[in-house]
Formats: C-alpha cells, sequence, structure tokens
C-alpha cells in the first residue's frame, strides 16, 4: 500500500517532466537501426546470459548497443561487475518515488537510440520511467493498457511466456516491421 503510493508521486513526477519533452516517433527495424538501447532487470545469471548473447547477436550484426540493467540484489553487481560492460542501476540509485538518479540512467535517458528495447517481464516502474523519458526514436516494451505512454510498439505477454519466448517475440516484430510512415505522433 505505502509502495503504492510512492509509484504515484514518482508517476506525478514522470508526467511533469515528459511534458516538457517534444519526442516524435519514428518507426524502425533491426536491419535499419544503428543504435540500439536495451533496458532490463537482472535478478540471475540466465537474466544475464540472455541480455548478453542478445547484445552480442546485435553487435555481430554491426549495432552500437547500450544495455542497462536494474539489480534487485547488489550482490549480482559485485559478481558481473568485472566481466560485463553494460552499466548497472539498483535500489540504492532510486529517489523515494522510484525515480532513478544514477549518472548512467541520466545519459542513458540523453542517448538518441534508433530503438529502445525493454525486455523486462515484470513490471517495473523505474524502467518504464527511462522509457518514458528516453529520447529514443523507436521505443519497445510489454503490452497493457497503462503501458502505452512509455512504448511506441508493445508485444503481448501470455502469463506462461518466459523471457526468452518474449526476446523471440520481441525479434520478430522488430524484423518485420516495415517502417512505411517515418513519422508517428
Amino acid at each position: 500500500m505505502f509502495g503504492n503510493l510512492r509509484i504515484k508521486i514518482g508517476q506525478y513526477y514522470y508526467k511533469k517532466e515528459v511534458s516538457h519533452s517534444d519526442r516524435h516517433c519514428q518507426m524502425t527495424n533491426l536491419k535499419d537501426a544503428k543504435r540500439i538501447g536495451i533496458l532490463y532487470t537482472l535478478d540471475d545469471v540466465p537474466d544475464y546470459d540472455r541480455v548478453s548473447e542478445f547484445v552480442s547477436q546485435l553487435q555481430g550484426d554491426h549495432k552500437e548497443v547500450k544495455a542497462l540493467g536494474f539489480v534487485k540484489n547488489r550482490n549480482l553487481v559485485q559478481r558481473f561487475l568485472p566481466k560485463l560492460s553494460y552499466d548497472f542501476f539498483s535500489k540504492r540509485d532510486l529517489t523515494w518515488f522510484y525515480k532513478p538518479i544514477h549518472t548512467q540512467v541520466k545519459d542513458f535517458i540523453e542517448k538518441e537510440f534508433d530503438i529502445l528495447i525493454d525486455l523486462s517481464l515484470q513490471d517495473n516502474f523505474p524502467l518504464k520511467y527511462i522509457s518514458g523519458l528516453s529520447k529514443a526514436l523507436f521505443r519497445v516494451g510489454k503490452f497493457s493498457e497503462k503501458n502505452s505512454e512509455y512504448y511506441d510498439l508493445m508485444i503481448d505477454l501470455k502469463p506462461t511466456m518466459t523471457s526468452e519466448e518474449y526476446l523471440g517475440q520481441v525479434q520478430h516484430y522488430l524484423t518485420v516491421i516495415k517502417p512505411h510512415a517515418k513519422r508517428i505522433s
């Protein structure tokens, strides 16, 4: 209950910040994208492996990729820090109302990605906050009526869908999408 109040206050500040932005969606696909941002929640080793494999695949296709992970358990940061060149933030890097304030988060928001992909399966307000304020031209995340203000393309998750299946769906739709109309308002 107290957490919901904090999120509502965070949403108020998010809406205040997003009202000052002048962003226009520009649909693109994985083939045409040059800069890709990835948001994810790092809960355990398989999450790391999945994101790492996806990033390597994109980099193999000569894409500039930046990954930003939200870590719930600080021990995971210590575990992956030496191996991982991606940025992380944790609960320590959030305000009382869940606004991310880490320097890497601000840099990530300011980067003009061709595509931003939120790979988190669970609702995660800090990641949605970043997605919604991102200067990315095209933002992708999971479907929810409430998520339309954060994402331009939403992928519907079935209740039993795994993170691998979700990533497969994201890749599929970002491969078949044809960016006919370059601007969406």
